[in-house]
């Protein structure tokens, strides 16, 4: 499979979107990680979803992970609640989110190529973008393992539904 045949439409959300509203298109969407598009709508950063998870916790609590159960249910639910009031573009000049320049591969790139970007990037999203600097949508890791597992004969039902289904449909938004 080449690289614009796995090309697909997701959400995308802006330095502007809270941390709240950031996990919640993560879980309504089933996305491993956030594309951040600047105010032309031109993806910037791309957030691993895990991240988003270490913005809840306080440092103390990051850096000696037993502290963790110093909290009960409504003071969890209070540091989830911090969400709302900080935005990603906060986040990200804070160092407490580590956006990357979004890799790109081509569209005519194959899936070793793509998987091989991916990697390197150590990122769950890569862009798809032509020679002309084109914008033609994002792979998703859970599409490349689509497509790897049916390379490799593992085929299912919904691995051909996951490959056949943009995350968004076409022209939709977020």
């Amino acid at each position: 499979m080449r690289a614009a045949q796995l090309a697909e439409q997701v959400p995308m959300v802006r330095r502007d979107t809270t941390g709240a509203e950031a996990a919640r298109v993560i879980a309504e969407y089933r996305l491993s990680g956030l594309v951040v598009a600047g105010e032309d709508g031109v993806p910037i950063a791309v957030v691993p979803g895990s991240q988003i998870l270490s913005v809840v916790l306080p440092q103390y609590v990051r850096d000696e992970p037993n502290l963790a159960h110093a909290y009960d249910e409504a003071g969890a639910d209070e540091l989830c609640g911090a969400l709302n009031r900080a935005t990603l573009g906060e986040l990200l000049e804070a160092k407490r989110l580590t956006g990357t320049k979004p890799p790109s591969v081509l569209p005519e790139d194959t899936l070793i190529e793509i998987a091989s970007a991916m990697d390197t990037a150590r990122t769950p999203v890569i862009l798809v973008v032509d020679r002309e600097g084109s914008f033609h949508g994002v792979i998703t890791l859970s599409r490349v393992l689509a497509a790897i597992a049916t390379a490799a004969g593992q085929d299912s039902p919904l691995v051909r539904e996951r490959l056949a289904r943009d995350v968004l449909d076409k022209g939709g938004s977020s």
